[in-house]
């Protein structure tokens, strides 16, 4: 869909890059910069840097970068249509008309037909149809206002009742299967409902959007018969990038949230008054999850199974989220309730020993560290030397990753004091392992740096390991030509910017974009590349563009040297490659004439 003219500069305008990365990172002053933790990688230094002037981004950790487009293209993973609606809609700037017959997925449709669906099985819930289903909730502790605030539902066990209420308000059964509200019968062509004999829980974004459902089977299962089904990836959900109940414990007085893994956990924490509570949405936790945490609070407490499958989680959100910037605490359940019942997880917790209880684990809850720590006394019998031998590995290991020097000081000492070992012994076995740990990462840095600039691992310009000679002066003039636009529509440079001198796939492509934008012979506007150009390869042209601009040099002078160079390039890999070739030739008679003399 083109565009028209001024639309693009308009919504830029309407959407300042830094009120939209705010949406999903705590941005500070940097001098005339801007900085913040990038939103697409774990770190705890921020490395994301915001400029003016022209607005852009760019990450010196992961090498993201690009402007408000290509910033919400690759946080919403959007295409490029998707982005200018997602930033009209927030400016409230109307849309150009659709050209006919162009096919787009409407994602505020998709939404809407969520929205109906939730509120089709929140009815049902409350009608004798749904009795099944209440009383499968009102079961599990749940009061009709808890219900009502999580607009839980219950879908029956019927063929088609969803999906026959979806195509009568007007959805058509591929927007319906796209969305995965049902599928379409091999046999008959007819639609039928994914969801059924299920208590609903809909997923909800922090913007109040319904993503998609997660569906708990009422009554006893049979073989073939999960005990949850949930919605799969759709145009508008990707289970990786959301948090079940986070909608509502975003604006919850707690200021440290409790991250559980099942649905019920969260629901029966909030009905317990702990409204700080989210859960994964039954998938180990992810980089994106724990970056989204951390637009609303800076601290969490794990709440996660004690065996131990919950200890590997656990530690692999420990990672996860002290990466993205989170402080870390870990609770850890009784096993047993005060009668001998079986307590599996929080949901169980809260209904046998209610609010204060759970807030008493909470308050003894240790530290990350501390919980790490004391898995390893666990692990190992202290009462033996072997044990004790062991220990000292596991803790060495353990000081060698702890970069705040307070705490590792304090963990030494505790260290010593576990296995009767002189603190100066553990010190300096942790010092050590730290140091070569340091070194073998500066190491491998190098060498994925080196490898880099050669080109070998590069997805988005996989050319440049082949051609690594040429690929740095094609990037240098593409580096020159996004920093300095307006040497594209100067007609004496136009002659020689030829793209037949390229031979990188991607540099080539990028240099005929350009020069395609800018054949009017007005300055062209760069963030029309994000509509050809992936965010990472819009990423890749960034990176081109912030090394032009350490150099001192970008006029036309060094942009025609460069060219220059690439066509002598061109030349001698044709003479190269022409055994016949006229400097082929040249050589063959000046040898002969050395050997008559």
């Amino acid at each position: 869909m083109a565009l028209p003219d001024g639309f693009l500069q308009e919504l830029i305008a309407r959407n300042p890059l830094e009120d939209v990365v705010r949406q999903y990172a705590d941005v500070k002053r940097a001098g005339s910069n801007l900085v913040c933790r990038c939103p697409f990688h774990s770190e705890k230094t921020p490395s994301f840097t915001i400029y003016a002037n022209p607005s852009h981004f760019y990450c010196y950790g992961c090498g993201a970068g690009g402007d408000v487009v290509t910033f919400v293209k690759r946080i919403e993973n959007l295409d490029f249509m998707g982005a200018v609606e997602y930033l009209a809609n927030r400016a409230n700037l109307p849309m150009p008309q659709q050209v006919p017959g162009e096919a787009r997925v409407d994602k505020k449709r998709y939404y809407e037909m969520n929205a109906a669906a939730a509120r089709f099985w929140h009815k049902i819930l409350f009608s004798p149809q749904g009795k099944k289903g209440l009383d499968y909730l009102t079961g599990r502790g749940l009061t009709v206002p808890v219900i009502k605030r999580f607009g839980l539902g219950y879908a029956p066990d019927s063929f088609d009742l969803l999906t026959g209420h979806l195509t009568g308000l007007g959805y058509k059964p591929k927007e319906i299967k796209e969305n995965f509200l049902g599928g379409i019968s091999a046999k008959t062509g007819k639609l039928f409902d994914y969801f059924r004999n299920r208590a609903i829980f809909p997923i909800i974004d922090v913007a109040g959007n319904v993503l998609g459902f997660s569906g708990r089977f009422v009554g006893k299962a049979g073989p073939d018969d999960r005990k949850y089904f949930n919605t799969n990836d759709t145009p508008v959900y990707k289970k990786s990038r959301h948090l079940f109940a986070l909608n509502l414990a975003k604006n919850s007085p707690d200021k440290e949230f409790v991250l559980c893994e099942g649905n019920m956990d969260a629901v029966s924490l909030h009905a317990a008054g702990i409204t700080g509570a989210v859960a994964s949405l039954g998938t180990a936790l992810t980089g994106e999850q724990c970056r989204l945490l951390a637009r609303f609070t800076d601290r969490v407490a794990l709440c996660y199974d004690s065996d131990e499958a919950g200890q590997k989680a656990t530690k692999k959100a420990i990672r996860l989220l002290t990466g993205a910037g989170i402080r870390v605490r870990v609770i850890t359940l009784p096993d047993k309730g005060p009668g001998g019942e079986a307590v599996k997880d929080p949901d169980d917790f809260v209904h046998l020993f209610g609010k204060a209880g759970f807030l008493d684990c909470l308050e003894k809850a240790p530290g990350s560290s501390e919980y790490l720590f004391s898995l390893l006394e666990a692990k190992n019998d202290l009462s033996t030397m072997d044990g004790k031998l062991a220990f000292s590995r596991d803790v060495v290991a353990f000081l060698s990753e702890l970069s705040n020097a307070v705490e590792r000081e304090l963990f030494i000492r505790r260290a010593a004091a576990v296995t009767g070992l002189s603190v100066e012994v553990i010190r300096a076995q942790a010092d050590k392992r730290f140091i070569r740990d340091k070194a073998d990462e500066e190491k491998k840095r190098v060498s994925q740096d080196v490898r880099k600039g050669r080109g070998f691992g590069d997805r988005v310009n996989p050319d440049k390991a082949r051609f690594s000679a040429q690929a740095s002066k094609e990037e240098a003039v593409l580096g020159i030509l996004l920093l300095r636009p307006d040497h594209l529509v100067s007609p004496a440079l136009r002659e020689k910017l030829s793209p037949d001198l390229f031979r990188c796939e991607f540099t080539h492509r990028a240099l005929v974009a350009l020069l395609e934008l800018s054949r009017d012979g007005e300055i062209p506007d760069l963030s029309l590349l994000n509509e050809s150009f992936s965010p990472e390869e819009m990423a890749e042209l960034e990176g081109m563009r912030r090394r032009r601009q350490e150099m001192a040099d970008n006029s036309p002078k060094v942009l025609e040297e460069l060219f220059d160079r690439l066509k002598e390039d061109r030349e001698k890999s044709e003479n190269a490659a022409s055994p016949l070739s006229s400097d082929w030739l040249e050589k063959v008679k000046k040898s002969k004439k050395r050997s008559t003399e």
